[in-house]
């Protein structure tokens, strides 16, 4: 019998035997039952109970453990280094923002600066990257089943500008062909690693 088939069954044995019960002290009141065998039969149903009680403790605390395992995994292997590296991009995103970066028209493969060019090769990029490989190789911790649309139109838009800096090695010019998702994705990080660290918070207690 699973985990799960643990708290109905002992629920619906716990249902019968306060059934029981009953029916004893009727029993008893009618003086069809000796004294006897009612007082035996108690001690054996506060066992029983005991027992199933215990059962039930068991079962929710196993539940309660394996949930937090799952729930350190997803923020120690996915959704915490995630975090972290959105946040240092978008750190430095701002602070390029409000001071050295160029116009939109000098940050294409035609006509961009050498400066603007280091930021986002060695910096940018690479962060990118780093967070692409991060989604890709810990799927399996999603809180979702299937991989939400922030998180597929920001790992398309990393392999999408391989293309474009491949052209622009060989001074080609390549449109991105799917743009940055931008504050959805930042705001799906976010909102999940807060989420997570709640929960975890909350089975900790």
């Amino acid at each position: 019998m699973g985990h799960s088939q643990i708290p109905l069954a002992a629920e619906s044995f716990a249902s019968s035997t306060m059934r029981y019960v009953r029916m004893l002290g009727l029993l008893r009141q009618a003086e069809q039952v000796p004294a006897a065998v009612i007082t035996a039969s108690a001690s054996v149903i506060v066992a029983v109970l005991a027992f199933i009680l215990n059962q039930l403790a068991q079962a929710r605390q196993e539940r309660r453990e394996a949930r937090l395992v799952r729930i350190n995994s997803q923020l120690r292997e996915l959704y915490g280094p995630l975090n972290a590296l959105v946040e240092v991009n978008e750190r430095i995103w701002e602070a390029l923002r409000s001071s050295r970066l160029p116009g939109k028209e000098h940050r294409g493969p035609i006509g961009s600066t050498d400066d603007w060019r280091r930021w986002r090769d060695r910096a940018l990029n690479r962060l990118n990257h780093q967070m692409r490989d991060i989604i890709v190789e810990h799927a399996d911790l999603l809180i979702e089943l299937d991989l939400p649309q922030p998180m597929r139109d920001f790992c398309a838009h990393v392999a999408s500008l391989e293309i474009v800096l491949a052209a622009e090695a060989d001074r080609l010019y390549e449109r991105t062909l799917i743009s940055h998702p931008g504050e959805p994705f930042v705001k799906y990080v976010r909102d999940s690693f807060r989420r997570l660290k709640q929960d975890q918070q909350r089975l900790l207690r």
